[in-house]
């Protein structure tokens, strides 16, 4: 049996390097969708971005079994949104029993091709004694 860290992940999508373009005339437009179990986020539109877009948006989602957290970069259109790239990102490092600061970035994939580089700050703040095993008497001294 499995045990799961739940608690607070707050994530913020801060700026990509985008190697794919969908934009044959003009600068893409670009946004991020956020995912975790079935609750879904998205960034305001960075017009005319292009292929190095930036975002302020803040977004906290309540962890609970998740395992990953699923990441899109959109192109907005008039009349449909391009898929850019997408990634997941495992929590098993990130959702653990003490607060966790991570500030990176995950590779972005289109159909098994690169895609770019989206960047995240990311924080996570645990129940209290969520995923704790243990009691007063239990396994110590």
């Amino acid at each position: 049996m499995q045990t799961y860290i739940t608690g607070r992940l707050i994530v913020r999508p801060t700026r990509a390097k985008l190697t794919r373009d969908t934009e044959f005339f003009g600068k893409m437009d670009p946004y991020v969708k956020l995912k975790l179990g079935s609750v879904t986020f998205k960034t305001k539109t960075h017009d005319n971005a292009g292929k190095q877009p930036s975002w302020f948006d803040v977004f906290e989602f309540k962890r609970t079994s998740e395992e990953l957290l699923e990441l899109q970069v959109y192109d907005e259109d008039v009349v449909s949104d391009d898929l850019v790239g997408s990634a997941n990102l495992p929590l098993a490092n990130i959702c653990v029993l003490n607060p966790v600061k991570f500030s990176d970035s995950v590779k972005l994939q289109y159909k098994g091709k690169d895609a770019g580089e989206l960047y995240l700050e990311i924080d996570f703040y645990p129940d209290a004694q969520t995923g704790y095993q243990g009691g007063p008497g239990y396994g110590g001294y």
